[in-house]
């Protein structure tokens, strides 16, 4: 088995830009969720507070989640994205470095 990797930093910055895609794609649902919904409706729907309680917690949970999602995204879409770009500096770097012994 060889030690060797090989990296497309082509490839790299590809699936940096769909996770910041996906990023984005969430973002605006997470919108169009918050416009369709919210804690206070649902609390008006049981029209017992602490009936609805249970289910505001976990319509609040669940906003959270998807807000922490959608951020979680988008920060590993610039960090592949910022792989990529040392990947490829680093490569040009050895490139330019065999020239000049050559």
């Amino acid at each position: 088995m060889s030690d060797e990797v090989r990296v497309s930093t082509e490839e790299l910055h590809k699936l940096g830009s769909i996770f910041e895609k996906y990023a984005d794609d969430l973002a605006r649902q997470l919108t169009a969720f918050r416009r369709t919904s919210d804690a206070g409706a649902l609390r008006d729907g049981f029209g017992d507070p602490e009936a609805a309680r249970p289910h505001v917690e976990l319509y609040e949970q669940a906003e959270r989640a998807l807000g922490q999602l959608q951020q979680r995204l988008a920060a590993v879409g610039v960090g592949v994205k910022s792989s990529a770009a040392s990947t490829r500096a680093a490569e040009e770097e050895l490139v330019e470095m065999i020239r000049s012994v050559q």
